[in-house]
């Protein structure tokens, strides 16, 4: 290493992070960031260039007095994010470098942070996503424990900001993966909020999302291999939260896809569908995986019912039944809200528990249903009989489950009063969220069961003939009524809620584009043409990429 009394320029680390260096034996930067100050690096003597040597205008140092404020960094761009090494994938074979790893992490998304946004204070930014999360995406996501995820923003973004040298690396592999693990569930929570949330809500959300997500993929990297080994509800959680979080700010849907696919194999990597292993944890511990199966099942079946990727929790493919429980109303789990916190009081969890279920009970009857659908043209005449008998069933048995829902969830104990506290307008707005989501759901997969049984010829199924003009009134019946949910809904609700969301629309719009091409009827066409013109001004509303494709379709 070069002598610190002949050096006259900054150490390597602050050169490459480009901070300003007080240029001394151990300087202040790499002193609170515990990492290597050296000063290897040897200015390029000015002076015309030997002649044949070509020029390269990237090897040029920056000036030394110029201090370069850090911006966001993008998903793709892994030079901004330290690189895991081999040693970390390893189980700790080397902690200290590890914990200098995840120092930097942490450190870089601090400063990009305060550069981009200097008036605010970062726990406040970390604790009002969490807000966001418990306000709109918990209901119909019952998955995190409120005290952990607040006990753990304070513990890495409360003021003052500055390194702490007890974060990731104060004792043995295991404590340090829980910080690990900790950082990257927290800062995956504020990028999938940030990504999802209206500029309403959170009007700065681009300013937080990318860092959010860079930072916590960059930490899980260091502990990966030992996380995939002995997966806990952080590890599925944090890599649900980085698919969301993906899918909303790149658009990249097979790479949303395939990082929420790591967390269904965890899932049956870990036999969440067996009621017995949940035996081995903690009460919390439980609640949250079994929130989590159910969150992860319905998304599963959803791929099943949309045909949008392969699904794998299929009890087929299991070779037993799902045994584990749904939660009751009657059952007494271990709450997951702050109980300090205005409207998050036992009576009012159970309920959300009662109104999330509805969403997997949904996706699981009509993917069994159109599993059957498809396979009924492949049947002989007698046993065609029998099947169609059984789908006739299973339809009514479909359309049934929303008879169950329960009075809260109904729109008229759900109005908004003058006299409504924090408590009621909290809980109000956590049940519009899954009114919004359960409705959205039903009617969607109402259509999506009506064209699969048109195009297999079980029109019977449903209740109808072979006649196409009846097929095609009945089909803008249940768009109208689709189209109609989403009016009825505040609008916040149906924002709240992102792609999810959009996928719903997108797939009523493919119908009514295909009626509008297809139908000889100008009438119907006419009404086709009417329905697709108020999706794609919803959709316009949502800031979504799917109307500019919509857009496109109908010109």
């Amino acid at each position: 290493m070069a002598s610190r009394a002949a050096a006259t320029h900054a150490c390597d680390a602050c050169r490459r992070r480009k901070v300003k260096c007080d240029a001394t034996d151990l300087c202040a930067n790499c002193r609170i960031s515990r990492l290597p100050c050296q000063y290897t690096y040897k200015p390029k003597k000015r002076g015309p260039k030997a002649p044949g040597l070509a020029r390269n205008p990237r090897s040029a140092p920056e000036p030394e007095h110029v201090h370069i404020a850090p911006s966001p960094p993008s998903t793709e761009d892994t030079s901004f994010w330290p690189s895991p090494t081999s040693s970390s994938f390893e189980g700790g074979k080397d902690p200290v470098k590890t914990a200098g790893l995840a120092r930097t992490i942490r450190h870089r998304l601090l400063e990009t942070l305060q550069s981009s946004l200097p008036s605010m204070v970062m726990l406040d930014i970390v604790n009002y996503c969490i807000d966001l999360y418990m306000q709109y995406t918990f209901p119909s996501a019952p998955s995190v424990h409120e005290p952990t995820l607040r006990a753990g923003a304070a513990r890495f973004f409360a003021e003052p900001i500055v390194p702490d040298l007890h974060l990731f690396g104060a004792g043995c592999w295991p404590e340090q993966v829980a910080d690990m693990r900790s950082f990257a569930l927290i800062t995956a929570l504020c990028a999938s909020n940030a990504s999802m949330m209206p500029e309403s809500l959170i009007s700065y959300r681009e300013s937080l999302a990318i860092p959010f997500l860079g930072a916590s993929r960059a930490m899980l990297q260091l502990f990966e291999d030992w996380d995939l080994e002995h997966p806990t509800s952080s590890s599925i959680l944090t890599r649900v939260f980085h698919s969301s979080a993906l899918q909303q700010t790149t658009g990249k849907t097979a790479v949303a896809f395939h990082v929420l696919g790591q967390a269904t194999l965890l899932v049956l990597a870990m036999r969440l569908y067996r009621e017995e292993s949940l035996r081995a944890f903690d009460d919390i511990e439980a609640h949250i995986l079994r929130s989590l199966f159910w969150q992860i099942y319905a998304a599963d079946q959803a791929s099943a019912c949309l045909c949008s990727r392969p699904h794998l929790l299929h009890e087929a493919s299991l070779g037993e039944k799902i045994s584990l429980r749904p939660p009751s109303e009657g059952e007494r789990l271990t709450p997951l809200l702050d109980p300090s916190r205005p409207g998050a009081d036992e009576i009012f969890e159970t309920r959300l528990r009662v109104g999330f279920h509805f969403l997997p009970h949904l996706w699981s009857s009509a993917a069994r249903l159109l599993l059957d659908v498809r396979s009924s043209g492949r049947a002989d005449a007698e046993t065609g009989a029998a099947l169609r008998t059984h789908l006739t069933k299973a339809y009514m048995n479909f359309l049934s489950i929303m008879d169950g829902l329960p009075p809260w969830l109904q729109a008229a104990n759900l109005m908004a009063t003058p006299d409504d506290g924090a408590a009621a307008r909290f809980q109000k707005a956590a049940f519009w969220v899954q009114r919004c989501t359960t409705l959205v759901t039903f009617q969607c997969l109402r259509l999506v069961i009506l064209q699969q049984c048109i195009e297999s010829e079980a029109w019977d199924v449903v209740g109808l003939t072979d006649q196409s003009l009846t097929l095609s009134l009945t089909k803008l019946g249940v768009i109208h009524d689709f189209v109609q949910t989403l009016d009825d809904i505040p609008f916040i609700y149906v924002q709240v809620k992102g792609e999810p969301t959009v996928e719903r629309i997108r797939r009523v719009g493919i119908v009514l584009l295909e009626m509008i091409c297809n139908e000889e009827d100008e009438t119907i066409k006419l009404r086709a043409k009417h329905y697709f013109t108020r999706l794609l001004h919803i959709l316009t509303r949502l800031d979504s990429h799917a109307s500019d494709e919509m857009n496109s379709w109908q010109q």
